[in-house]
């Protein structure tokens, strides 16, 4: 099996019966590298901004003077003691969420490069909690596969009809990836959320749109867009 047809977005895709493209993403959308590049040197750039070395053995020797000095008012004493413990547990902390993103991107940015475009019928819905636009993949029997927090642009967001429509996927249904509408363009980051599965079942209306969007997926001709 061909790399950019092994994630788990692919797979799942195919599964569905849903189109995938016959090459990656990035070969049928070129600028599509430039988006995961720029997302790739925001992580990087983060990175360079972690705090000095130092700042972990400072607090450290900050904390071992406080404790071996009886000098001074107990309330500078303890002051500083706290500074200390602060500094260090902030130093840690930061470090690790900010690796840590750098990874995330990484990942999207490898997935998304290497798979191919696949074509999901989609239903687009604020997320609960003010967790802003939320993309929910469906499946053939209208069931959500999966749930993107998205910041779907704002003139694809209102001229969905219904909120219900095609969208194409580059990426891991694990991890995230790219969407677009077809044609690859705009293009626009997705990252998955935990919500409970659930059934669209939001009236007469809702329903013909997605039972429509779901036939289109499966019909869907890459070719025409190549």
């Amino acid at each position: 099996m061909s790399t950019h047809r092994a994630s788990e977005g692919a797979m799942m895709a195919e599964e569905f019966g849903y189109q995938v493209s016959p090459r990656p993403a990035s070969e049928i959308t070129p600028t599509l590298e430039a988006v995961v590049n720029t997302e790739l040197d925001r992580a990087r750039k983060e990175q360079t901004q972690l705090p000095p070395g130092f700042t972990i053995p400072l607090s450290l020797i900050i904390l071992l003077v406080v404790l071996l000095n009886n000098d001074g008012p107990s309330i500078m004493r303890l002051l500083l003691a706290a500074l200390a413990i602060t500094m260090g547990i902030w130093s840690v902390v930061d470090e690790d969420k900010i690796r840590g993103n750098k990874q995330a991107a990484e990942r999207k940015a490898a997935v998304a490069l290497s798979s191919p475009w696949q074509a999901w019928p989609c239903r687009l819905e604020e997320l609960p909690g003010g967790k802003g636009k939320g993309m929910m993949l469906l499946g053939p029997d209208k069931t959500v596969a999966c749930t993107f927090s998205s910041p779907v642009p704002e003139s694809i967001w209102v001229s969905t009809p219904d909120g219900r429509g095609v969208f194409w996927f580059a990426g891991d249904l694990r991890f995230g990836g790219l969407m677009s509408v077809p044609g690859g363009s705009p293009l626009w980051w997705a990252h998955p959320v935990l919500t409970p599965p659930t059934v669209a079942s939001a009236g007469r209306r809702q329903e013909a749109f997605e039972g429509a969007v779901i036939n289109e997926a499966v019909g869907f001709a890459f070719d025409e867009w190549l």
